[in-house]
């Protein structure tokens, strides 16, 4: 009986460890992520509202997203048509050579196929109805992925220059055209979040 008494103890006290440490774990103060994924979602009381931008820089954005996707479509269906670029083939620029080379795959996946699913994803957080959301996540998430194709973007040209020795012009636009969104968003976004302003800040011209 001692032995049945001992053992009934020493469940009832590790069941009593188990729930503190739960109860520790909910009372911990949360992590980096899981503090900025709640401000994202709630933002403080004392938080700026998302600031509605000028009316031209959604539109700039739209249409430059465009102008990615269609490039993007093209170099894709090109390469699995095996279909030859309208690009030069002599020189530096020779698009063949930069398209077939082993660069032109990451992770498995050609590059241009990267780029095509990358510029769909942009279409569907460039739409006007996007833009006008009060959801800082859905912006916030715009900036984050113009970041990632930017830094995805030096990679490629780094690997042209000082691995292949040749670009491609077509590719060379897909380039471009992030990097002006990469400029447009780091330009909006975190004013229209008012990171690094006040709550008394006054945002009028901003939407003009």
């Amino acid at each position: 009986m001692d032995t049945a008494r001992r053992e009934r103890t020493t469940r009832r006290e590790r069941a009593e460890l188990q729930s503190q440490a739960a109860k520790a774990r909910q009372e911990a103060s949360p992590g980096l992520f899981s503090r900025a994924t709640a401000y994202l979602r709630k933002p403080p009381p004392d938080a700026l509202e998302v600031v509605e931008p000028a009316r031209w820089r959604p539109i700039v954005a739209l249409v430059l997203t465009i102008g990615g996707l269609g490039v993007s479509t093209y170099l894709t269906v090109a390469h699995y048509s095996h279909t030859p670029l309208a690009c030069s083939g002599s020189g530096i620029v020779n698009c063949e050579k930069v398209t077939t080379s082993a660069q032109s795959i990451f992770l498995g996946v050609p590059v241009a196929l990267w780029g095509l699913l990358f510029y769909v994803a942009m279409i569907a957080v460039n739409l006007p109805v996007a833009w006008r959301s009060t959801d800082r996540r859905i912006h916030a998430l715009r900036l984050a992925m113009t970041v990632v194709g930017m830094c995805f973007v030096l990679y490629l040209v780094s690997a042209e220059l000082l691995i292949i020795g040749n670009i491609c012009l077509w590719c060379t636009s897909v380039h471009a055209i992030t990097f002006l969104l990469f400029v447009l968003m780091v330009a909006t976004v975190p004013q229209m979040l008012g990171w690094g302003a006040s709550a008394t800040q006054p945002s009028h011209g901003w939407t003009r």
